[in-house]
């Protein structure tokens, strides 16, 4: 089970290729980043999930807290989590198929956000297990091509401060 990091930054280029030079530099691995403006336009939130068995996550934390252009580190390690993926997939579709695609998608909960004359693409949102097992169903009908979102997460319950906030309140 993957140990979260949630990661604000400078929203800037720069900022993005200080923190992937220093993953790529310091050779830790990371399967996967989800990127998004927070609540400030002028922040980044990088969502980094850490395998414990390749890397000490407090390590990758130790190495992201020493650059400027990070603002702050939260570990979410042992805290209570909503995890999904999201695929768009792209497949064939006749006439005959249309309406067995459809049903598949319903049984995954997934919508049918675009029709065309031949394809169909299917949003697919869930666990990761989930997403790959719709993809694989999909499969028979011809898959065209598929873009994932990679692992996404956000911390359960009651809303807290941002990091930004809390470090101003202990500044007060």
């Amino acid at each position: 089970m993957p140990h979260w990091l949630a990661v604000t930054v400078e929203n800037s280029v720069e900022s993005l290729n200080r923190v992937f030079h220093l993953l790529r530099r310091r050779h830790l691995p990371v399967d996967a980043i989800s990127m998004c403006r927070t609540e400030d336009p002028q922040e980044l939130r990088l969502l980094i999930p850490v395998d414990p068995a390749r890397v000490d996550p407090q390590r990758v934390r130790a190495n992201l807290e020493k650059l400027l252009c990070v603002k702050a580190v939260e570990d979410w390690g042992e805290r209570p989590l909503v995890v999904r993926d999201m695929a768009l997939v792209k497949v064939r579709a006749s006439a005959e198929a249309w309406v067995e695609i459809a049903q598949l998608a319903e049984f995954y909960r997934a919508r049918i956000v675009d029709v065309g004359p031949e394809t169909l693409i299917v949003e697919v949102t869930g666990s990761a297990e989930k997403v790959d097992s719709c993809i694989a169903r999909l499969q028979r009908f011809g898959v065209v091509e598929v873009t994932r979102s990679g692992p996404m997460a956000m911390v359960r319950g009651q809303a807290e401060a941002a990091p930004a906030d809390r470090v101003a309140e202990a500044a007060a």
